[in-house]
């Protein structure tokens, strides 16, 4: 009975050292989060990588509408009728109503440039390859995760900006469109109201 409890004792104080060599050899984890960080910033990447996808397609299908307007517009107004005026009055109503008649042009072509602005190549950044490498490949996953999630957040920052002007210059071009159409519809009302006078 002696010898077993000795030996038991004996034991015990080797069976506490392989306890903490176990827990000892395990790794402690930096970032234990890192990989909810990476998911979120790659979801806001996705965002505007989607968001820039969606300015140029829209963009693009106003650019052919402004086109189509422009060719209408400048099939249907007629400058025959300024040929009939006589007198200094009849000249400076004409000359008004010329002014009148260019200003849908002038905001035609200032909201195009506002659209090509849009689908002009921005400094579009990448997190790139460069960081795949045999070094990287070691390191504990945790501290790589946090080091994508770092690369992937100065990436969509810029993105961010970027995609910020592109809809700055959306929304200006579309404002421009508005007064556009709205030039049309009051040329096509004084020309009407012309043609009856003369």
């Amino acid at each position: 009975m002696t010898t077993n409890q000795s030996t038991a004792e004996v034991n015990q104080p080797q069976n506490t050292e392989n306890g903490s060599s176990v827990a000892s050899s395990q790794p402690t984890v930096k970032y234990p989060s890192a990989d909810t960080l990476l998911a979120m910033i790659q979801s806001e990447y996705d965002i505007e990588a989607s968001r820039k996808r969606d300015l140029e397609t829209r963009t693009g299908v106003l650019i052919a509408l402004l086109g189509a307007l422009i060719g209408f517009y400048a099939t249907a107004i007629d400058f025959s009728m300024f040929k009939k005026a006589n007198s200094s009055i009849e000249y400076l109503c004409f000359t008004l109503v010329i002014l009148i008649y260019i200003f849908p042009f002038v905001t035609f072509f200032l909201s195009m440039k506002k659209f090509i602005d849009v689908l002009q190549t921005k400094s579009y950044k990448r997190v790139g390859i460069g960081g795949v490498s045999e070094e990287s490949g070691v390191k504990p996953n945790d501290e790589l995760s946090m080091k994508l999630a770092e690369s992937y957040r100065a990436v969509v920052m810029d993105n961010e900006k970027a995609n910020d002007v592109k809809a700055l210059q959306f929304k200006k071009g579309i404002i421009l469109m508005y007064f556009s159409l709205i030039g049309v519809i009051v040329a096509f009302i004084i020309k009407q109201i012309v043609t009856l006078i003369i």
